[in-house]
């Protein structure tokens, strides 16, 4: 009976502890989101501690961009890592970031890789578009077009537009595949007014004929992830 009751404490106790980490995560967004960033970076703290790994990534970010804490790319990079040592795809990919992007640690693609392809892995659309990245211009990988066209292409399912603007791109320029205007038109406009998609619908439609555009256009507004 009493190993019965100790059992039933152990899980008690557990509970409660998942319940408070639940609530300071909770009340840090909350916070963040009245714009009080010193009480968010509170609250995200004491669940972090707890473990929380959706609250390290947060409170990564805002060490990361100085919100609510004085900047700290160590601090950021890691909580970032405890993080995605749990399998958080965000802070995976924000690891991965400041590898690329070098932000306190000297810039490695070849360290920022593996965590950009775990995520996208995951199916996590923006690590799937950085990977393809990585293969267009062949940092951190060995060039391949066809793994970046596929991973944009499973990014662009999930509606992704700068991974949509990287596919208009490749049919205009033809990497990797043949040049397909009508395809490079599609992709251009279901990215929207992404970066400089449009200054790019203008270098396509300037080769297109009027009956070409309005094929890639009828492409794009019947567009379906999977299609």
């Amino acid at each position: 009976m009493k190993r019965i009751y100790r059992h039933l404490l152990t899980v008690l106790i557990a509970l409660l502890c998942l319940q408070a980490q639940a609530d300071d995560y909770t009340d840090g967004v909350s916070l963040y989101e009245q714009q009080d960033f010193s009480g968010a970076a509170q609250a995200f703290q004491k669940a972090a501690d707890d473990g929380n790994a959706e609250a390290q990534c947060s409170l990564g970010l805002m060490y990361l961009n100085g919100e609510g804490v004085d900047q700290d790319y160590a601090k950021a990079m890691a909580l970032f890592q405890q993080s995605a040592d749990q399998d958080n795809v965000r802070a995976e990919v924000n690891l991965a970031r400041m590898y690329a992007k070098g932000k306190g640690v000297p810039p490695s693609y070849a360290k920022a890789f593996p965590w950009f392809k775990k995520a996208a892995d995951a199916g996590y659309a923006d690590a799937q578009y950085n990977l393809g990245i990585l293969y267009v211009t062949g940092n951190g990988a060995p060039r391949d077009y066809a793994q970046a066209k596929r991973l944009f292409e499973d990014a662009a399912d999930q509606k992704n537009a700068s991974a949509q603007y990287q596919l208009g791109l490749m049919y205009f320029k033809g990497f990797g595949v043949k040049v397909d205007l009508v395809e490079a038109y599609k992709w251009l406009t279901l990215a929207g007014d992404y970066f400089d998609a449009a200054l790019y619908r203008k270098y396509v439609a300037a080769k297109m004929s009027q009956q070409e555009i309005k094929a890639a256009e009828d492409l794009a507004a019947d567009w379906k992830p999977g299609k």
